[in-house]
Formats: structure tokens, C-alpha cells, sequence
């Protein structure tokens, strides 16, 4: 079987699987894009940069979470499906301050792991089909 994977500017419908999400009739689907293993090398790059000065740990680590952030949000596209306290949340932003933990590490792995996209595409496909692979 070929590896499959995708370009920086594709956009992917992830539903995740966090929470029996992905068998819900109305699941949250997050639309993102791929993070190469370039762009993870990239963002490690800017990280030590930016750490180099930093005087104390607490300083580091509040950089690199802000890198964080800022990576995590700049590849969301949209949220559908997720709530907090009744009301959608759709901004990438928004989510990632809003979201539990493994939800939040689940959609940035997804975005590092083209076969975990792949995968969430083929799960797609199956609840869209009303059928099992």
C-alpha cells in the first residue's frame, strides 16, 4: 500500500475520536491542515531562538506554549460541533483554550500523522456510506 500524505495548504475534515466522537450522529469535525516534519523542525528552530535568552525556566516554557498555541491555531481552519457551555465554539483560538487536554494533543498529533488523517478520512467515508470497510 502507498504512503498518502498532504501538502501544507490542503485542508482535511479530522473528526476525532476523542469522547466516542467519531460514532455520535452530530460529531465535532475539525477542518486543518498537515504539519510536515519540516514545519515541526522549523517550529523547534524558532523555539531555541526565541529560548535563548530567556532568563529562567518559566520564561522558556512560557514561549514555547505560546508557539504552541500559535501553531496549533494558525492550522484550524474551523470547528463544527464543539460546545462549551451551550454555545459552538468555532475559532481555532477559542478551541484551544476551551478544549480538554487529550482532545487538544489529539487533533495536534492527527496534524503531525498524515496516516492519522488518512485514517479519520476513512472513517469519514464509512459513517457517510452507512457502510464498514
Amino acid at each position: 500500500m502507498a504512503i498518502v500524505s498532504f501538502s501544507k495548504d490542503t485542508v482535511i475534515e479530522y473528526v476525532p475520536e476523542y469522547g466516542d466522537n467519531r460514532t455520535s450522529d452530530n460529531p465535532c469535525v475539525i477542518r486543518l491542515k498537515f504539519i510536515s516534519f519540516g514545519a515541526v523542525r522549523e517550529q523547534l528552530r524558532v523555539l531555541s531562538l526565541k529560548t535563548k535568552g530567556a532568563a529562567t525556566q518559566e520564561k522558556s516554557m512560557a514561549i514555547a506554549q505560546a508557539l504552541q498555541q500559535a501553531q496549533f491555531s494558525s492550522h484550524i481552519e474551523s470547528v463544527k460541533g464543539y460546545t462549551v457551555d451551550g454555545v459552538e465554539v468555532t475559532d481555532a483560538e477559542q478551541f484551544y483554550l476551551s478544549a480538554p487536554a487529550a482532545l487538544i494533543a489529539e487533533v495536534f498529533e492527527a496534524m503531525q500523522d498524515s496516516a492519522k488523517l488518512s485514517e479519520a478520512q476513512a472513517k469519514n467515508s464509512e459513517r457517510a456510506s452507512g457502510g464498514v470497510r
